[in-house]
C-alpha cells in the first residue's frame, strides 16, 4: 500500500486511521511496506475523505489504482478551511482553553475536544449549572470558518447526599472511607474520577457506579452502587531468572473481602538458591475513624533468609504492624516493627522499632507513568528497650520525576539516605547497600557496599547513600520500547546526614521495554563506565519510576 500527494496529512496517521499493518523493524528481511484485507480496499476510498472532511479538507479527492506491487492512494488534498475570526463572549476566563486560532485550518475533532475542555474544566471548579453555546459557521464558498463561543459561568454547586447500595456485605464505612468528596464540598468531576480509582484499588469489587446529574440542582446527590466479586480466591505460581539472584519460584495466594468489610488476606512464599520468603498479611480498611479521618490496618509477618549474597548469610523473623491513610495523592503510614536477625558471623540481633511513611504522588500512572512527581520519606528508630538494644535513626527519601514530550519519556529517580547509630552497633544487614534492577544495573542486587573508587566498594554497607539514576525511553516499534540510563551511586561509612563525600561509580546501559496491561516488562543491560567488566543483566516486570 502506497500513498501519494499528501502533504498536509501523515502517511502514518492514513495508515493507523485503517489499521494497516508494516512488519517489525526487527524482521530485516521483510519489505517494508503497509498492509490491509484486501476485502477493505473498494471502501478506503471513502473512509479517506469522509477523513479528510474532518480534517477541514472538503474539497479532497481520493482515487486508488491496484497492481500486482498493491494498492496506490492518489490524494488531492486542495485548499482546507481555513479560521477567519475567532469570537469570544465569557464571564470566566476561557484564553487556555481556546486551541483554534484565526489563520489555522478548522478541524472537527479539535473544535470537539475544545469544547470538552472547556465543559471539564468548568466541573472542575464545582460550576456545573454553566451554559455553553459553542458554534463554528462553515462557509464552503469561501472556504472560511467562524468560531463563536458564548458561556456564563453560574453559580457554584456542591456535593449533596451520598447514599451507598450494593450487593454484597462490604459495608457502607469502607466505600465512604474511599470517596475523595464530603456532602457540602465545591463539586469537582476530578473527585468522582479519584474515587473511581481508590475504590476499585481495594480489588474487591465486580464493578462500581456512581449516579448524579448535575443539570437539574445545585446540589448534585450521588448514588454510589457496586457489586463485589464472586470469585474471591486467587493464586498464581510462577518461575523466573535474575542473573544475581538466579532461578526463582514464587507462589501468591490471596483471599479478597475474607469475612466481609472489604478485608484481604495474602500470602506469598519465594524459593532460589539465594533466597527464601515466607510473608503472610492481613489488610482491613478503614478499621477506626479519627476527626473524620479513616485509618487502614495492616499486618505483616513473616521469615527472610539470605545466602551468598553478602560476604554473610542471614535468617530474619519479623512483624509489622501499622495502621495507614489514603487521600488524594498523599498516603500517610505509622506502625511498629519487630525483628529477630541472626547474621552467619556475627550474634543475633533482637530490634524493635517505630516507623513512619509519607508519599505524595502525582503521577499519572501508578502502572506506567508518562508524567509527574513522586515523593517519599520513610523513618525508623530503635527503641532502647535493654542495656544491649541497637538505638538509632534511619531514613530514607525519593523524589521521581517523569515527564514525556513528543513520545519520548525522560525519567529521573534521587534516593538519599542516612542512618545515625547512637547506642551498641548496627546489623550489618539493616545499612545500605545498592545495586539492582531498582539500583545501579551494572551490579547485582545489593553488591555494592561502601564506594572507595569509580570502580570498586567494600563488602561492608554503609550509614549514608545516595543514588541518581536518569532514563530516556521512547517506542521503536508498538508496544516495544527502548531505554537509555545512567546510574550513579554513592555510599559513605560516615554518620552525618547529607554527606556524600565518597566516589560515585558511574554505570550506563540500555534495554528493552515491552509494554502491557499490568506494566512493562523489561530487560535492561548495565555497565561501569570506569571498567566495563563490572555488567549485569536485569529482567523485571513493572516500572522502574
Amino acid at each position: 500500500m502506497t500513498f501519494q500527494g499528501n502533504k498536509m496529512i501523515k502517511t502514518s496517521d492514513l495508515e493507523a486511521l485503517i489499521g494497516a499493518k508494516r512488519p517489525s523493524v526487527f524482521a530485516k528481511w521483510k519489505k517494508n511496506i503497509a498492509t490491509i484485507n484486501e476485502l477493505y480496499i473498494d471502501k478506503l476510498d471513502e473512509v479517506f475523505s469522509l477523513y479528510y472532511r474532518q480534517e477541514g479538507f472538503y474539497e479532497a479527492n481520493i482515487t486508488h489504482t491496484s497492481d500486482d506491487k498493491g494498492v496506490h492512494f492518489v490524494i488531492q488534498e486542495n485548499r482546507p478551511i481555513v479560521i477567519t475570526g475567532v469570537s469570544v463572549e465569557s464571564d470566566y476566563d476561557l484564553d487556555s482553553l481556546v486551541s483554534l486560532h484565526e489563520g489555522s485550518r478548522f478541524r472537527a475533532k479539535a473544535f470537539t475536544e475544545m469544547k470538552a475542555n472547556i465543559a471539564k474544566r468548568l466541573l472542575k471548579e464545582g460550576l456545573c449549572q454553566y451554559d455553553l453555546n459553542a458554534k463554528a459557521y462553515i462557509d464552503l464558498e469561501a472556504y472560511t470558518a467562524k468560531i463563536v463561543l458564548k458561556l456564563k459561568r453560574g453559580t457554584l454547586c456542591h456535593f449533596g447526599h451520598i447514599t451507598v447500595d450494593g450487593a454484597g456485605d462490604i459495608g457502607e464505612k469502607v466505600i465512604l472511607s474511599r470517596l475523595h468528596f464530603r456532602e457540602g464540598e465545591v463539586f469537582d468531576i476530578y473527585k468522582i474520577k479519584e474515587s473511581y480509582e481508590s475504590l476499585y484499588a481495594l480489588d474487591v469489587f465486580e464493578n462500581i457506579h456512581m449516579v448524579y446529574d448535575t443539570k437539574f440542582s445545585k446540589e448534585i446527590p450521588v448514588d454510589v452502587r457496586y457489586k463485589e466479586l464472586k470469585n474471591k480466591t486467587t493464586s498464581r505460581i510462577g518461575i523466573g531468572y535474575a542473573t544475581d539472584l538466579l532461578f526463582q519460584a514464587k507462589y501468591h495466594w490471596e483471599y479478597k473481602n475474607f469475612y466481609g468489610g472489604g478485608r484481604k488476606l495474602l500470602f506469598d512464599a519465594l524459593y532460589s538458591e539465594k533466597q527464601k520468603h515466607l510473608e503472610n498479611n492481613f489488610f482491613n480498611p478503614a478499621v477506626m475513624v479519627l476527626w473524620g479521618y479513616h485509618l487502614d490496618f495492616q499486618n505483616s509477618v513473616g521469615y527472610r533468609e539470605e545466602r551468598d549474597i553478602h560476604d554473610y548469610d542471614e535468617k530474619v523473623v519479623f512483624d509489622k504492624v501499622y495502621l495507614q491513610h489514603r487521600e488524594d495523592q498523599w498516603l500517610h503510614s505509622v506502625g511498629l516493627g519487630v525483628e529477630n536477625r541472626e547474621i552467619s558471623n556475627d550474634k543475633d540481633f533482637f530490634l524493635i522499632y517505630p516507623f513512619a511513611k509519607v508519599i505524595y504522588d502525582l503521577r499519572d500512572s501508578k502502572i506506567n507513568p508518562t508524567q509527574g512527581i513522586y515523593f517519599s520519606h520513610e523513618m525508623e528508630y530503635g527503641l532502647p528497650y535493654s542495656p544491649d538494644s541497637t538505638i538509632y535513626l534511619k531514613y530514607l527519601d525519593e523524589l521521581r520525576l517523569i515527564y514525556t514530550v513528543s513520545g519520548v519519556t525522560f525519567s529521573t529517580v534521587g534516593r538519599v539516605g542516612a542512618i545515625d547509630v547512637y547506642q551498641n552497633r548496627l546489623p550489618e544487614s539493616k545499612k545500605f547497600f545498592a545495586g539492582g534492577a531498582f539500583s545501579n544495573r551494572a551490579y547485582g542486587y545489593d553488591r555494592i557496599g561502601i564506594t572507595t573508587s569509580a570502580s570498586s566498594d567494600l563488602d561492608s554497607g554503609g550509614l549514608g547513600m545516595a543514588n541518581l539514576s536518569v532514563e530516556m525511553g521512547f517506542p521503536i516499534y508498538k508496544s516495544l520500547h527502548l531505554g537509555l540510563f545512567s546510574d550513579n551511586t554513592m555510599i559513605s561509612e560516615n554518620q552525618q546526614f547529607w554527606e556524600f563525600s565518597n566516589p560515585i561509580i558511574h554505570s550506563a546501559g540500555f534495554g528493552l521495554r515491552y509494554m502491557t496491561p499490568i506494566g512493562p516488562f523489561k530487560i535492561d543491560f548495565g555497565f561501569n563506565v570506569s571498567q566495563y567488566d563490572d555488567n549485569a543483566l536485569h529482567f523485571q516486570i513493572g516500572q522502574s519510576f
